[in-house]
């Protein structure tokens, strides 16, 4: 018969004999793996409860110059982009009139209607969710303001292919510029 060594020797447990139950540390394991399920439930059911961001953009074309109005960017006066906004979800406000009105706020341009609708553009998360919609919208021939709320932002107007250089990082952006038709 082999001797008893600490290499082959089992731990064993003290017996609890104080009354209380002794709860066995897989049973805590499964415990704590539960409890983690149900947050994860909860963090996942806040996330797909998110609403959807509903956004406009316009394509403002001057139809004689064959040219397109550009704003200076509010954070960088260097960074040129297409005028753009949120639609007002607590007013259910309509794409086409969130386009009038950014218009007027941001662009200070009057216009009562709007030419061409380009298209609605999804954009997506990592994990594949639709997170917004991009309403796009192609105005001709605008009547520029000259007193408007964001009169403090640079208008510029180029041709397409300086508009597509100046929102290659801006995939909404760009896209929408490829369908702009100056007919």
């Amino acid at each position: 018969m082999a001797a008893a060594t600490l290499e082959n020797a089992h731990y064993i447990p003290p017996v609890n004999t104080i009354g209380t139950p002794v709860i066995a540390n897989d049973a805590v394991q499964e415990k704590k793996k539960k409890k983690g399920k149900k947050d994860k439930k909860k963090k996942k059911q806040v996330s797909e409860d998110k609403a959807i961001r509903e956004a406009v953009g316009v394509i403002v074309i001057d139809s004689n110059t064959k040219k397109i109005l550009m704003l200076a960017s509010r954070k960088d006066e260097n960074i040129l982009v297409l005028p753009r906004d949120d639609c007002n979800v607590d007013q259910q406000e309509h794409p086409e009139k969130a386009a009038i009105r950014l218009l007027h706020d941001k662009a200070g341009i009057e216009a009562h209607y709007l030419a061409k609708r380009l298209g609605c553009f999804s954009e997506s998360n990592k994990k594949g969710r639709v997170v917004a919609h991009h309403w796009m919208y192609e105005v001709h021939n605008p009547i520029l303001l000259d007193d408007w709320p964001e009169s403090n932002r640079k208008r510029v107007w180029m041709t397409h292919e300086e508009a597509l250089k100046a929102s290659e990082n801006k995939r909404m952006a760009r896209l929408a510029l490829q369908k702009v038709n100056f007919e």
